[in-house]
């Protein structure tokens, strides 16, 4: 089994969307919030980045500067994103979606299966990176504010294809598994999780009000969820 069997006994809640919403963004990988300015952040394998209101309503979009953005977060006034294809990360400014600087990648970093999770661990001030397998087993990077490596860690899933922040939680969501994990700011370890009835999810995040957001790879959808009230421990 890929899971722990602690894991399984606690027989996950299945969750199901409430409704979607369709996005003008071709070919989707990745979404984001920035809880500072209130927007969305999504992108494509395209090499843009867009911004979205609370409503859906476009804001802007970059111009071409990547080549697969697989990944996205929002830290403090930069968007960061990941470029799968060229094994870079670029900074965006938040307000206007110009790029700001790159930063290279090492080259052993792997992508991981349909995607390649970015964001911020403020609990430990690192941003976070998936980084491949290694024996069937997830590998987590951590990177400083200059993405110059600091520590890898193994997770006890061989698949987590998504990364994002929340409640003082990283959270992590598996493409092969359908799975959505709840994950110890400091260990890494699972707190909880989560099977997902929508198929072909590439990304999700969650809303200041905590309603959970997951992107559709195949169309362009997004689908809002509710979740159940969580208590942290």
């Amino acid at each position: 089994m890929l899971f722990s069997g602690l894991l399984y006994a606690q027989n996950p809640t299945t969750l199901k969307p409430e409704r979607f919403f369709s996005v003008a963004v071709p070919t989707p990988q990745s979404i984001t919030f920035d809880f500072r300015l209130k927007r969305f952040y999504l992108t494509g394998d395209r090499g843009r980045v867009y911004s979205f209101s609370q409503l859906w309503s476009p804001i802007r979009s970059s111009e071409r500067e990547g080549s697969d953005y697989q990944a996205v977060c929002a830290h403090e006034k930069v968007v960061y994103v990941r470029d799968a294809g060229a094994k870079k990360v670029v900074a965006y400014d938040a307000g206007t979606l110009l790029p700001q600087y790159t930063f290279d990648l090492p080259t052993a970093l792997q992508q991981n299966g349909d995607g390649s999770g970015l964001t911020w661990n403020p609990a430990r001030k690192t941003f976070v990176l998936t980084a491949g397998m290694q024996n069937k087993r997830m590998i987590l990077t951590e990177f400083d504010m200059d993405f110059r490596q600091i520590h890898e860690h193994r997770l006890p899933m061989a698949s987590l294809s998504a990364l994002t922040w929340f409640d003082g939680a990283l959270w992590g969501y598996s493409i092969n598994e359908r799975m959505l994990f709840r994950l110890h700011p400091e260990t890494y370890t699972i707190v909880r999780s989560w099977r997902v009835k929508t198929k072909k999810i590439h990304s999700f995040c969650f809303d200041k009000e905590g309603n959970l957001y997951m992107l559709r790879g195949d169309k362009a959808l997004v689908y809002e969820f509710r979740m159940p009230r969580i208590q942290s421990k």
